[in-house]
């Protein structure tokens, strides 16, 4: 989050009124990835319906970080989103490492969900955004009117 313009003003300032910087920052970070599960929700094909339903966003405090993520437990949740057997290696997915394809079926093309939502959240700034309108939300009702 060090990239975030005026991001050190705000929590020196949110800080300095006797705020907890941590939680602001929580609290905008989750906010932030439920726009990125929605999203994936939205895009995530569906059959039954387990899929879609797993997938959740959470967020914590962990010493000095914050971790806030979107992700899912669901056994099968990688087949869709980078495809298996020749269709998924046709399907031309970047895939992390452990990720292969057996080449002697057809298999299934991929059908990003999670990827998608991530890289639209970070082209957006949207999750900074939150963590940017959380921290003037809290500076305000500490009573500074400037945010």
């Amino acid at each position: 989050m060090a990239s975030i313009d005026g991001l050190d003003e705000l929590l020196t300032t949110l800080s300095g009124l006797g705020g907890d910087v941590k939680q602001s920052c929580l609290k905008g970070g989750r906010r932030g990835m439920k726009k990125v599960q929605k999203n994936a929700k939205m895009l995530c094909p569906v059959d039954t319906g387990e899929l879609r339903g797993s997938i959740k966003e959470n967020g914590e405090i962990k010493g000095d970080e914050i971790n806030c993520k979107v992700y899912t437990n669901c056994e099968h949740a990688a087949y869709p989103e980078f495809g298996t057997g020749e269709r998924g290696r046709e399907s031309n997915i970047e895939r992390p490492l452990g990720v292969s394809y057996k080449a002697d079926w057809k298999g299934q093309a991929a059908q990003p969900y999670l990827t998608p939502a991530y890289l639209h959240a970070k082209n957006t700034g949207e999750v900074e955004q939150e963590v940017i309108k959380s921290i003037q939300s809290d500076i305000r009702k500490l009573g500074v009117k400037k945010w």
